[in-house]
């Protein structure tokens, strides 16, 4: 479900603020008194409520790329990660996952309990949502919808496995059915799942908590005004929409319900091939053919011509920049044929307490950090390529001169003698971070809404920003 799980958290936190657990009008300073944000952003001045509706202007791509990619923080790390790596935005609604990922620090630091055990206490057991999860690994492998990419008619589909647990985060952390798909919508429209759950709680995770330029471009190609919650509230030929989707790698799901219409529809695709524009496209014709739209029928012919065309222009887009990048000349032709074995190792992040290794993967390198796996490429003295799937571009990895560690995405890691690990360096068994950091200076905004346009960026730090972003959900 990626991104969707948004909305859960979303009435999660009603459900909370209405029984006086956590208060959704309590501020950031409230609970990190001793928190300080960049650039005179004033912790007072910004509630729990404004972290759930994106209105926070911080940005820290360094913090939700660790979540999404690499393994969720200690709680109690999160002032010192946001004071370090945080950076003032502009004002206004900018969609991330930020603030639902600061709200879950906050609800198990303020509570003792993560935010996982509220779902399911507060929302999956009684609302009887048996097929919903917050890991992965609750469920038997046989029942779940792998995910795929499309390589092309000789390659053929790629396998991506599930998301594991540990990169289950509040923002994008859950897997649901069809059947509890259907319940979830149905609460949504009004029926009544529980006895004991109080409906006007709906009501109030449905107000929008801020205003959006309905001019702005968004995924889903229609007018929307605002968000509330973990829902975009759009308009629809005169009819309200609360729509959101989700992505992650081989994936795309979106899910939409109309009040006054009284229906509701989810649709997921096991596949990312172009899958952001088809699942949006068949949310909308489905509502056209609900309300009988005369160009219902022209349109639905002219997408199931389209969508072919886009997935081939997908794919040769991706191939293309791939091309491009290796044949920059810092690569020097990629004749390097280094001794493998001088660079395997441990080493452990400068800025944050993040460990990665080095290891041999039969005759190539493999680099780890935490969840996160690329394959090395020798290229030219000192210079690996890293590289995730068979379509992405390859990233520098860069040894220092003096082998005493190497650079990746901005971080620079330090070579650990064996056994010399300090403790804390590796939380909950899967590394506290160990992520490709960015820069912690303002960022080059990514195009909102871009979905599989991505692939046309010049291959730039800011266009693997937004890759990254693009993958988890983040836009």
């Amino acid at each position: 479900m990626a991104s969707q799980t948004k909305s859960y958290m979303g009435l999660l936190a009603q459900v909370l603020d209405r029984q006086g657990v956590l208060r959704l009008d309590s501020t950031l300073a409230d609970h990190w008194p001793r928190l300080r944000l960049p650039d005179g952003v004033d912790p007072a001045a910004w509630t729990l409520a404004d972290l759930l509706n994106h209105r926070v202007p911080l940005s820290a791509d360094a913090v939700t790329t660790l979540e999404a990619y690499i393994g969720s923080p200690d709680p109690a790390v999160y002032p010192q990660l946001l004071q370090q790596f945080a950076s003032k935005r502009a004002d206004g609604f900018d969609y991330d996952n930020l603030g639902y990922n600061i709200y879950a620090a906050i609800l198990q630091q303020h509570t003792g309990r993560s935010w996982q055990d509220w779902l399911q206490q507060t929302l999956f057991t009684p609302l009887q949502l048996h097929e919903t999860a917050t890991n992965t690994s609750s469920f038997d492998p046989a029942q779940l919808a792998f995910n795929h990419q499309w390589l092309g008619a000789e390659q053929g589909w790629r396998l991506v496995p599930p998301k594991p647990d540990v990169l289950m985060h509040s923002a994008g952390g859950m897997m649901t059915s069809p059947r509890d798909m259907g319940r979830w919508l149905r609460l949504q429209l009004g029926a009544t799942l529980s006895p004991q759950f109080d409906a006007r709680l709906l009501d109030a995770a449905h107000r929008a908590g801020v205003q959006v330029d309905p001019k702005a471009r968004n995924a889903y190609e229609l007018p929307c005004n605002g968000y509330a919650y973990g829902w975009n509230v759009c308009d629809f030929e005169g009819h309200t929409l609360y729509i959101h989707g989700g992505s992650y790698t081989g994936a795309r799901s979106m899910m939409a319900f109309s009040p006054d219409l009284g229906v509701g529809i989810g649709v997921f695709s096991n596949s990312d091939n172009a899958t952001g524009w088809l699942t949006s496209r068949t949310v909308v014709q489905f509502f056209q053919y609900l309300i009988d739209h005369p160009g219902a029928d022209s349109w639905a012919r002219t997408r199931q011509q389209v969508y072919p065309q886009r997935v081939a222009e997908q794919l040769s887009g991706m191939r293309a920049r791939q091309v491009a990048v290796r044949q920059e000349p810092r690569w020097q032709g990629w004749r390097w044929q280094p001794a493998l074995a001088s660079f395997v190792g441990t080493f452990q992040a400068e800025r944050l307490p993040a460990i990665a290794r080095i290891v041999r993967d039969g005759d190539a390198l493999q680099l780890q950090v935490g969840a996160l796996t690329r394959t090395l490429q020798p290229a030219a003295p000192g210079l690996f390529g890293a590289q995730d799937g068979p379509l992405d571009v390859v990233q520098p990895l860069e040894f220092r001169p003096d082998g005493d560690g190497f650079e990746f995405e901005g971080e620079i890691y330090r070579r650990r003698p064996a056994g010399e690990l300090p403790d804390g360096h590796e939380a909950r068994g899967h590394g506290s971070a160990g992520l490709p950091l960015p820069g912690t200076g303002p960022e080059e905004p990514c195009p909102h809404g871009a979905g599989e346009r991505m692939h046309r960026m010049p291959a730039t730090a800011t266009a693997r920003r937004c890759m990254r972003r693009q993958k988890a959900g983040l836009i």
